[in-house]
């Protein structure tokens, strides 16, 4: 059975055990073995140490074959940071990488519809700008491109959500069908 890490910010939410364990059911229903922050072996009640945690997490991604991240914004415009150094952790190790999101915007418009609110033009460059002068990345990606592009140079996709669901939180539909694609392409 092919070994996937599941990366994301779900391990925060309250109700993260019921998340987590229907991410490993739908993990093992297209024949992976679900391992990371969210996986069987660390859903005890024991309290661990920041360095524990960090221990562990690092022996599952070395073991894993595959990582599969969910970059939904995650406190702000882009993903959690935890999850971006599994991603790039992961493909330094030479592993395959995907990840999802449930916000369909592009990172670009996400900054400036949700953190500038606002948009100006630098009448010299021509690059979109916040009202605090600083450059706008506009590549039309689901995050910062060093994010996308590194899964996509890898081999890599990251799968968006059409529109943006009730609970991008807790939706599991693009998560779903990134399994469905992962699990086709390794047959």
């Amino acid at each position: 059975m092919t070994t996937i890490y599941l990366a994301g910010p779900e391990v925060f939410l309250p109700d993260a055990m019921p998340i987590m364990a229907e991410k490993r059911r739908l993990a093992r229903q297209f024949g992976f073995e679900p391992t990371g922050p969210g996986s069987d072996e660390n859903q005890t009640p024991v309290k661990r140490t920041a360095a524990e945690i960090y221990a562990r997490n690092d022996d599952a991604m070395r073991r894993a074959e595959i990582c599969l991240a969910n970059i939904t914004p995650f406190r702000g415009v882009s993903a959690d940071p935890g999850t971006v150094y599994e991603i790039g952790f992961m493909i330094a190790l030479g592993k395959a990488v995907f990840a999802y999101t449930n916000h369909p915007d592009d990172y670009g418009l996400r900054v400036r519809s949700i953190w500038y609110a606002g948009l100006e033009i630098d009448e010299t460059s021509g690059r979109p700008r916040g009202p605090d002068g600083i450059a706008i990345e506009n590549h039309g990606m689901a995050d910062n491109l060093m994010i996308d592009g590194g899964i996509e140079a890898t081999g890599g996709k990251v799968f968006r959500a059409a529109a943006l669901p009730a609970d991008p939180a807790r939706d599991l539909a693009v998560y779903f069908a990134a399994l469905q694609t992962i699990a086709g392409t390794r047959a």
